[in-house]
């Protein structure tokens, strides 16, 4: 047969598709870890923060008690001679970020999800520069003088976590600690941990109270990314970790909290803010568009070397 009325024949009056005005997001990173850093926004409006510490008159914690020994015994009717009350600091510099959204008058006149778009411009851009922002916090890890792990191509270990969070304990670090492990890196210490666990201890309910291992349900599928909690250390996921070795080994951390009060003199990382994410619009008549510009100056950078621990092992 022919000539018969068709999709193709009625072109005109049939859509090319339908347009679901509800718009799906991308596979954002994981916000953190900015949230675990130490606040320290500056009030003279410098973009140099500065960490100030004291010195330890006390010698490494784990001397043996070398600088205390002998060094503060006092005699009766002697005088004490003077011992100076001494600083140190770090630094930090503070940077702009900042993202500029240029939509035209006919999105909004034309677009199916028009409304939609324009919900979305501010999470977007917030999201964007989050990540920018975690990323250089990430980049930090490297910087610590203290390293667990193996360079080789050896995989994350239990053994390597173990000897962060040791050594943090060994060198007086009080306080909760926080990891954050790229993606490879909790995957093999997830293997690690469930490969153990199907051995048997002769003291196994004493390991499994020291481990307290305790993973989440969604193997860290959460914004903040959370995967498991061992040994009192909550551990988190990020893809914005750094690589080394040209890209052979990935880098996380383990390192002392700054957001907690109590322990804010113990915080391995700071960060810094002269401007809080902020969102402005420009009308460019002869565009026909209008600008939205989202910035935030913000910096962070590591106020205590000897708080934090390098965790590096090999990429998959």
């Amino acid at each position: 047969m022919a000539n018969e009325t068709t999709l193709t024949t009625l072109t005109e009056l049939v859509h090319a598709e339908w347009i679901n005005p509800f718009i799906l997001s991308y596979a954002a990173n994981y916000k953190n870890p900015s949230q675990f850093l130490l606040k320290m926004d500056p009030l003279n409006g410098s973009t140099t923060v500065s960490a100030p510490r004291w010195v330890s008159d006390e010698g490494d914690v784990n001397d043996e008690g070398a600088a205390v020994d002998t060094e503060y015994d006092a005699t009766e009717a002697t005088n004490l001679d003077p011992t100076a009350l001494e600083t140190l600091d770090s630094t930090f510099s503070i940077t702009e970020y900042g993202i500029n959204r240029t939509v035209t008058d006919h999105v909004f006149e034309s677009a199916q999800s028009a409304a939609s778009v324009l919900a979305s411009l501010t999470p977007n851009a917030a999201s964007t520069l989050m990540a920018a922002g975690n990323q250089t916090a990430c980049a930090l890890f490297p910087s610590f003088t203290n390293q667990s792990g193996d360079v080789s191509a050896d995989p994350l270990t239990i053994a390597f976590v173990d000897d962060a969070i040791y050594d943090l304990a060994e060198r007086g670090v009080v306080g909760e600690l926080v990891g954050i492990l790229h993606h490879d890196q909790v995957r093999d210490f997830m293997n690690a941990l469930q490969a153990a666990s199907t051995s048997m201890a002769v003291y196994a309910g004493a390991a499994d109270r020291q481990m307290a291992m305790d993973p989440s349900p969604d193997q860290g599928r959460n914004v903040d990314g959370f995967a498991l909690r061992y040994k009192g250390v909550s551990f988190y996921r990020n893809g914005l970790c750094t690589t080394a070795n040209t890209a052979a080994n990935v880098i996380g951390a383990i390192f002392a909290r700054g957001d907690i009060p109590a322990q804010a003199d113990m915080a391995a990382i700071g960060q810094g803010s002269l401007r809080e994410f902020r969102l402005e619009t420009e009308r460019d008549a002869s565009l026909r568009a209008t600008e939205f510009i989202f910035t935030m100056r913000w910096g962070c950078g590591i106020v205590n070397n000897a708080h934090g621990q390098e965790v590096i092992s090999d990429k998959i």
